[in-house]
């Protein structure tokens, strides 16, 4: 992070959202010229602009670089201490009564129990907010949540207020979707109005009595039609790229400029003026088209595409998207809706984002095709399928839970408790729901102990948006009850909380066999085992000597497992800094904790 004060989909279409939106979208002219779509085009011709941008830069200050400071305002002091079950029940309509699976289970956190969309949602009156009361008085932290970056014409149906915020491609064309009749566009967080829009949303439901709120799409206005990140070249993000160059480079001369990043006077970049305004009147788009690269505005041929930057999983790279989507757009949403909590009602609220975010207060990470949640930041397959279309439960998802795990504590700077869920209308779920019921209840007996093994939390999937079967239609309640009350067990609950991941090796005689050492803060050592030898069924596994380091003997070594009916305290031999034990019997999972 040089040179960036840290103080401490997710590209993906919302053709996953709801697929019952009553809109057909009007075409929008604006951003300095008229839509490639084919509709009618709206009454008014005459906005120039799309997503109009602030007065002043936040980078700017006194001619030279100014770090981008972090408020710490922008941080939680809510604890989280207890959260060990998530479900994620998020059907509905916003009126409704509420999900029966939720109060039959009773999860610690429903991470997003509902989520505006369109106009439903803008206003108090869409709501129920018994629902979250009654949760509350169960004991479950309810978070609501609401689409971010979704813009439909109707929630801004004045022409001019439309232009003011929407995001465009690098012809100035507002960038529309109309698959599967969802008929959106992308609001620009750039633009201070739409970030204040979508606060304002939050708010009505700290009105309302939610513990926190959940935001969905976040980074989707820079995604482009077809994910090729041409999208976010709206007035507002323009401006903000003008000065965030000046910021960055503010001592190169016009000879400079022009020989490095081949800016000419044409291109207005004036980083002479004063502090505030130094860069903003920078016409990127000007520049983009007269170099011939409005079409393809990230091609390698560009020499600021390098500088803007293709939107990810990093804060920190130095680049203008990310840079500005995280640490200012972002940071100003989440520190205006504290503090408005705190000074209205003199409370903390939760706040989560769909991914892997800073200042939230814990990390709710979809899983979806097309992902970077694999080590290192690869592509993770999260419901993997044999040829004939079974479970193939021989594959480990843990390292991709490990890697979340470590990256969240890189990006949010502090640890905070990390859930992940199955997203989705395609991928995943559509793996999941293809799956036979047994194979369907045995991938929750395998990845949810592998993510709990690691300390994430995968939140168990009752009711989604999209009119899946339920828990309850797909017989797995039974199940899920089991489980909630197996991890909230306090003496279970305790194994996965404020865990630290160890590098040592658990050896085990049995082969496909994934395992991790866990450290807890109170000395005690866990050894986490899932089972692997998988086929349409598992295959369970006797007499499996497992031996793992410990500095010193322990005095008890307890077996504990959601499979068994009961904790059981097994016999061990301690020598050469090992403890070594036989497990009589594996069938999904099971925990050796030594103290």
């Amino acid at each position: 992070m040089p040179w960036i004060d840290s103080s401490a989909k997710s590209m993906r279409s919302y053709a996953k959202g709801r697929l019952s939106v009553l809109l057909c979208a009007l075409l929008v002219a604006g951003c300095g010229g008229s839509s490639q779509q084919s509709q009618p085009p709206l009454k008014s011709q005459t906005i120039t602009l799309c997503a109009t941008p602030a007065a002043s830069n936040p980078s700017q200050g006194s001619g030279t670089f100014q770090q981008i400071k972090i408020d710490p305002a922008v941080y939680g002091t809510g604890s989280t201490a207890g959260w060990t079950v998530f479900a994620m029940s998020q059907g509905g309509p916003l009126k409704g009564s509420g999900d029966p699976q939720v109060f039959e289970m009773a999860p610690n956190v429903v991470p997003r129990a509902w989520a505006r969309w369109d106009t439903d949602g803008v206003h108090a009156a869409d709501f129920n907010f018994g629902y979250p009361a009654q949760a509350e008085a169960s004991g479950i932290v309810f978070i609501g949540g609401t689409t971010t970056t979704v813009l439909f014409q109707d929630e801004f149906p004045v022409i001019a207020q439309f232009n003011a915020v929407v995001s465009c491609n690098a012809q100035g064309q507002p960038v529309f979707r109309g698959a599967a009749s969802l008929n959106f566009y992308r609001g620009s967080l750039a633009s201070p109005a739409y970030r204040q829009y979508i606060i304002g949303i939050g708010e009505i439901q700290i009105d309302g009595g939610v513990d926190g709120v959940s935001f969905d799409e976040v980074s989707g206005s820079y995604e482009g039609l077809t994910f090729n990140n041409n999208e976010g070249f709206d007035d507002a993000d323009v401006a903000d790229f003008g000065g965030f160059l000046c910021a960055k480079y503010p001592n190169l001369t016009a000879a400079q400029w022009q020989s490095q990043f081949g800016v000419t006077a044409a291109d207005n970049l004036n980083c002479s003026a004063a502090a505030a305004i130094s860069g903003r009147a920078f016409n990127y788009r000007g520049y983009l088209a007269r170099n011939g690269w409005d079409t393809n505005p990230l091609t390698s041929s560009n020499p600021l595409a390098t500088e803007w930057g293709v939107m990810g999983y990093d804060p920190y790279d130095g680049t203008f998207t990310n840079t500005y989507l995280y640490l200012v757009y972002w940071q100003d949403i989440v520190a205006t809706l504290r503090n408005y909590a705190r000074l209205k009602y003199g409370r903390e609220i939760y706040i989560s984002a769909n991914g892997i975010y800073p200042f939230v207060d814990f990390q709710t990470v979809g899983l979806f095709d097309h992902n970077a949640n694999g080590p290192g930041g690869s592509s993770q397959n999260f419901c993997p399928l044999t040829t004939n279309g079974d479970l193939d439960g021989t594959q480990s998802l843990m390292p991709a839970f490990l890697y979340m795990q470590q990256h969240s504590a890189y990006v949010a700077g502090r640890s905070v408790p990390v859930s992940v869920f199955i997203d989705g209308s395609v991928g995943p779920m559509d793996r999941y729901l293809s799956l036979p019921a047994s194979e369907r209840q045995d991938y929750w007996r395998i990845y949810m102990p592998e993510a709990y093994a690691v300390g994430v939390h995968f939140a168990m999937e009752l009711l989604d948006p999209l009119g899946n079967p339920s828990a309850t239609q797909l017989g797995l309640m039974p199940f899920f009850d089991q489980a909630s009350a197996f991890y909230k067990t306090p003496a279970h609950a305790s194994l996965y909380e404020n865990a630290q991941n160890l590098t040592d090796v658990v050896t085990v005689s049995a082969p496909k066999i994934a395992t991790n050492l866990t450290q807890l803060s109170d000395g005690r050592t866990v050894a986490h085992l899932i089972n692997h030898n998988y086929s349409k069924a598992f295959q369970a596994q006797t007499g499996i000597v497992v031996a793992f380091p410990l500095a010193k003997a322990p005095a008890t070594v307890t077996l504990v497992s959601p499979d068994a009916s009961g904790d059981v305290s097994l016999p061990f031999t301690y020598g050469n800094g090992k403890v070594q034990v036989t497990v009589p019997l594996l069938v999904a999972y099971a925990a050796l904790v030594a103290q």
